[in-house]
């Protein structure tokens, strides 16, 4: 498949895929397998694709995208995809600095749980540059936490929440952690999905792979 065919089909597709595939893995209670399954491609390979440092990216054919995903990156998160208030609290953003491996032993730079009331939430300060890269980082290294209501790791109880958990940026110590309700992690996906479709303007970019 070519990098212009990617762009046109491949985020079409999962859109139709999750439009039409989301209800069964409800019915079947499988929807945090079907989140992460669909997150992989819409996110991995477009930001993997695109990256400079990548020897196979893709960055002079498809340099209307890429344009266009560098301005995006320097939104804000919020701002561009969570515009409606009464998702705040459906997306939080933290640091924690110790004590990683045991969700249930999260603290954040108020020493609260970032699932508690009163806990730090900085997502409406987050770039999206820096949430694109939350999940990235997170999707790549496996360090996805599947959380309950209460914000802790436990087997038999449902998951209601996906935290993506990455090394900070500039050598600061920590961990990056998004937490995000699952639904509201597919609503997103949806979205991202919709703005990568749009660069399909060119006719040239429809030859078959």
């Amino acid at each position: 498949m070519t990098p212009e065919r990617f762009c046109i089909e491949v985020p079409q597709r999962m859109r139709r895929l999750m439009d039409a595939m989301y209800p069964v893995a409800q019915q079947h209670d499988l929807t945090t397998s079907f989140a992460l399954m669909v997150a992989m491609p819409l996110l991995m390979i477009p930001l993997e694709r695109t990256n400079t440092r990548n020897t196979m990216n893709d960055v002079d054919e498809v340099y209307s995208f890429v344009g266009a995903l560098r301005l995006l990156k320097l939104k804000l998160f919020w701002d561009r995809f969570l515009s409606e208030p009464e998702l705040l609290h459906n997306w939080r953003y933290t640091e924690i600095s110790r004590k990683i491996d045991s969700p249930s032993e999260w603290r954040d730079t108020l020493d609260r749980h970032p699932m508690r009331p009163g806990a730090r939430n900085d997502i409406k300060e987050q770039d999206v540059e820096n949430v694109l890269l939350t999940l990235r980082h997170a999707l790549a290294h496996g360090n996805v936490v599947y959380l309950n209501e209460d914000g802790e790791e436990a087997p038999g109880r449902k998951v209601t929440h996906l935290a993506f958990v990455s090394e900070p940026r500039n050598g600061r110590p920590g961990y990056r952690v998004l937490i995000v309700e699952e639904t509201a992690f597919i609503e997103f996906l949806k979205t991202w999905s919709d703005w990568i479709g749009q660069f399909n303007l060119d006719s040239s970019m429809r030859r078959a792979a």
